[in-house]
């Protein structure tokens, strides 16, 4: 297995790591470390082979995924992927 410094630096997650990764986000943005109004390196991430519903849940988890910042796509074995672009 690889090891990454920060979640962040892991391009595809799984859905339990990219939930931790939103969590980090919030409890920064809780303290000021995120603002959304300022530039942030950022990067695409891509939670793989989840449901459609667990995908809603994902992108509505807060902090909320805003507009342009993920997106889903359909997979041939009736599951999901989400692309996430992650302010982090």
């Amino acid at each position: 297995m690889e090891e990454y410094e920060r979640l962040s630096d892991k391009i595809e997650l799984s859905h339990e790591e990219a939930l931790a990764l939103k969590e980090e986000m919030r409890k920064r943005e809780e303290y000021g470390e995120l603002a959304h109004d300022l530039v942030h390196p950022a990067t695409w991430h891509v939670v793989s082979r989840m449901d459609a519903f667990a995908a809603a849940n994902f992108l509505n988890t807060s902090p909320l995924t805003r507009p342009g910042e993920g997106m889903v796509s359909n997979r041939p074995d009736g599951m999901v992927d989400i692309y996430w672009f992650a302010p982090v």
